[in-house]
């Protein structure tokens, strides 16, 4: 593994509703390694969204700080159909972010964009279909493709397996493995599922209630887990 891609440092997240105070990220800390896939997992409340959504710019933290020592990251949400537009061509779609941060002309964006079909194992007749014409795993296909149309060196990856079949949640974990081995991406995996995290993280952390309650490197945290929260996580997994 090579330096830091990321660093994490107290991150916190107060929501406020009137008098009371909701802590939905506690003081929270942890770093990304250069070509690493970096877990966090926790059950839905649990906070991993919300530091995302801090990580990726899309929320100001109410206190703490995150470094990002590279020059693109990008996010891939749970539900793609609901980041395409309906009335825009998945091949326009994925031209509509080099449009705005480049100098490229339509030509040499749409070459990129056939080139990323082909890379996320899309025909490129894909490109003319629109996004309620593609499956649930098609779509994340293209969804993941938009996001490294601008090459990201950290991709953040929110729930995007949760809402596919178990048979195409793991062709996607092995495109995104695929991916990172090809374009020497590091990612930042958010999931509720030890189990499929186990397939594509170096390291993970736990958490609960805002806060990590335990770190480590994968393979170590789910066959030695510390904590009994990691415990009753494997036992909801094993039991299903």
């Amino acid at each position: 593994m090579e330096k830091e891609i990321l660093t994490v440092n107290k991150l916190n997240k107060i929501f406020r509703q009137g008098k009371k105070e909701f802590h939905a990220v506690d003081h929270i800390s942890f770093s990304i390694r250069k070509g690493e896939c970096f877990g966090l997992i926790g059950e839905s409340g649990s906070g991993k969204s919300t530091a995302a959504n801090m990580i990726s710019g899309l929320m100001r933290p109410t206190s703490g700080e995150v470094r990002f020592h590279g020059s693109n990251l990008q996010m891939v949400f749970q539900d793609p159909k609901a980041s395409f537009s309906p009335h825009m061509r998945i091949l326009d779609g994925l031209c509509e972010g080099l449009r705005y941060r480049t100098s490229l002309s339509r030509k040499e964006r749409e070459e990129r964009a056939y080139e990323v079909l082909e890379q996320v194992g899309l025909k490129p007749e894909y490109g003319r279909k629109y996004c309620h014409e593609l499956s649930g795993g098609e779509c994340q296909r293209a969804a993941i493709g938009r996001a490294i149309m601008i090459r990201p060196e950290l991709l953040i990856c929110d729930e995007v397996t949760s809402a596919l079949d178990v048979s195409v949640q793991e062709q996607i974990i092995q495109l995104l493995k695929k991916l990172g081995r090809e374009n020497g991406m590091s990612y930042l995996f958010i999931s509720h599922d030890l189990a499929l995290v186990s397939g594509i993280c170096d390291r993970i952390a736990v958490m609960r209630r805002g806060k990590i309650v335990e770190m480590g490197e994968t393979g170590e945290v789910i066959l030695h887990p510390k904590e009994e929260y990691t415990k009753r996580l494997l036992d909801s997994v094993l039991t299903i």
